[in-house]
C-alpha cells in the first residue's frame, strides 16, 4: 500500500531515502560492473562509456551534447546536496519536489498510486539486461543491446520521473541521484564524497572518451 504524504512519499513503509539507495544502487551496479570488468579485462560487455564513444565516433556532434548535458546536470543537481531532508526547495531559482525534481508547484505534486512505478522500472531494467545479453550473444560486436540497456536507465530513472513531476504533478517514490547522494552525505560523508569523485571521473571519461586510455 502506498501512503500519501506531502513531502516525502513512502511505499510499503519505506522512505524516499531508502528507495533512492535501492533504485540508484541497481542502476549503479548495471553501469559499474561492465566498467570495472573492462578495466580488468574480465568480460567483453559494452560499457556505458564505450557505448557513448561509439555514438561519438559515428556522429561527432554527440560529444557536444554530452558536454552540454554534463554542465546542465551539474548546474541543477549539485545544489540538491544541500537541500533540507524530505522537503521541497528551490534549485537554481526553480522550485523542486521533495525528491529534487523540477516542478511548477510543489504543493500540487501527488504521490499516491506511484508505488507501481518501482516495479515497472525494475521490470524494464531486467528486460533490458536480458535483451542486451541476448544481442551480445548473437553478435558480439553489436551495440544495439547497450543502447537499449543504458537508454532504459536514462528513460525510467531520469526522463520519465522528471516529465511526471514537471508536467503532471506526479512524483515517483525515489529521489534524484544527487538528492540520494545528499541523503548519504548526512549519514556517511566520506562515502558520499567518494561516490561524487567516481561520478566526476565517469562524466569526464564520457566527455573525453577514451580518456584516460588514449589512442596511439
Amino acid at each position: 500500500m502506498t501512503e500519501v504524504t506531502t513531502g516525502a512519499p513512502t511505499v510499503a513503509g519505506r522512505s524516499a531515502e531508502f528507495w533512492g539507495y535501492l533504485m540508484w544502487g541497481l542502476a549503479g551496479v548495471v553501469i559499474a560492473v561492465p566498467e570495472l570488468a573492462a578495466v580488468f579485462d574480465l568480460a567483453d560487455w559494452p560499457t556505458i562509456s564505450a557505448t557513448i564513444g561509439h555514438l561519438e565516433n559515428a556522429h561527432s556532434w554527440v560529444r557536444l551534447v554530452v558536454v552540454f548535458v554534463i554542465v546542465v546536470l551539474a548546474y541543477y543537481s549539485l545544489p540538491q546536496l544541500a537541500m533540507p531532508p524530505q522537503r521541497p526547495a528551490a534549485v537554481a531559482g526553480r522550485q523542486t519536489t521533495a525528491n529534487g525534481r523540477l516542478t511548477p508547484d510543489p504543493d500540487a505534486v501527488r504521490t499516491e498510486g506511484m508505488g507501481g512505478y518501482l516495479v515497472s522500472a525494475c521490470a524494464a531494467l531486467a528486460a533490458a539486461v536480458a535483451f542486451a545479453g541476448g544481442a551480445r550473444a548473437v553478435d558480439p560486436g553489436t551495440f544495439s543491446g547497450a543502447y537499449v540497456l543504458y537508454g532504459t536507465i536514462a528513460l525510467m530513472w531520469v526522463i520519465v520521473p522528471s516529465v511526471l513531476s514537471m508536467f503532471f504533478a506526479r512524483e515517483v517514490p525515489f529521489p534524484t541521484l544527487f538528492r540520494t547522494i545528499g541523503y548519504l552525505e548526512h549519514r556517511a560523508g566520506f562515502v558520499a564524497a567518494l561516490l561524487l569523485g567516481l561520478l566526476a571521473i565517469l562524466l569526464i571519461h564520457l566527455a573525453l572518451y577514451p580518456w584516460p586510455r588514449m589512442n596511439s
